[in-house]
């Protein structure tokens, strides 16, 4: 995912929001991803101003914000080594390495599959995404 750009803002405008919320469609993942979900003064905070009548956020202040814990439950998980797969009630897969939530996921689960030697391709020859993969990783670790 880039963490280049920014999102802009017309500040003759801005007075008027309470809230801002900024979404990202992540196709690695097959999901929306919330960068901000913040009141408009907050999120001012974040913001730099341009020499037009905007002001910006810039991506790198969204992506890799330190990692909030999940209030999700957890449906299925598997201990393997110093890692721990969990997948919660939404379908997203979580990896712990040393009791230490890793994210991204993927690489982790790659790692995995390879020293189990399950391909990450699907059977059209497609790399499984992120939730495929844990998924099937958890069963075998299971059986």
């Amino acid at each position: 995912m880039h963490s280049s750009g920014h999102i802009s803002f017309n500040t003759n405008t801005l007075e008027l929001v309470d809230r801002i919320i900024i979404l990202r469609i992540n196709t690695d993942e097959m999901q929306v991803e919330t960068l901000l979900d913040a009141p408009a003064e907050e999120a001012k905070q974040l913001m730099s101003d341009a020499a037009t009548d905007k002001s910006f956020i810039t991506m790198s202040k969204l992506i890799n914000p330190p990692v909030k814990p999940r209030i999700l439950l957890n449906v299925k998980e598997a201990i393997w080594n110093n890692y721990k797969l969990v997948e919660l009630e939404n379908g997203t897969i979580e990896v712990f390495l040393n009791h230490e939530l890793v994210t991204p996921s993927k690489p982790y689960l790659r790692d995995i599959a390879k020293e189990f030697g399950i391909s990450i391709l699907n059977s059209n020859g497609n790399p499984f995404n992120t939730r495929q993969l844990g998924s099937l990783l958890i069963k075998e670790l299971l059986n």
